[in-house]
């Protein structure tokens, strides 16, 4: 059973090119950690200091080794004063996924 991870990160205004930074960073190291299946930061489109993350990994076993870790811990710590609220995150359980395949190749009147 693997597990998804979504999160929202609120930034302090003013602060948003430290946080990128340091959300980029933590994106290439976790990527490369065994078990973790995809980690991903975006940008909120209406509220430019709002993130979100989406995480995925094998198994809970898998994220909550990467929660424990050292490399989490400086995480947290150096998201101190960058962050105007508290991260909010859910966390789902998955027994499979599918991944839909296109009908027919797109119309190219229909991309935007």
């Amino acid at each position: 059973m693997h597990v998804i991870a979504i999160a929202e990160i609120f930034g302090l205004s003013g602060r948003r090119n430290e946080l990128v930074t340091l959300l980029t960073q933590t994106e290439r190291h976790v990527r490369a950690l065994a078990g973790s299946r995809r980690y991903v930061f975006a940008a909120r489109l209406e509220t430019r200091d709002q993130f979100v993350l989406l995480s995925e990994w094998e198994t809970h076993d898998a994220m909550d080794a990467y929660h424990r870790s050292d490399y989490f811990a400086r995480y947290q710590f150096e998201l101190s004063g960058l962050l105007a609220r508290p991260s909010e995150m859910t966390i789902y359980s998955a027994t499979h996924t599918l991944k839909p395949v296109p009908s027919g190749p797109l119309d190219p009147r229909d991309a935007d």
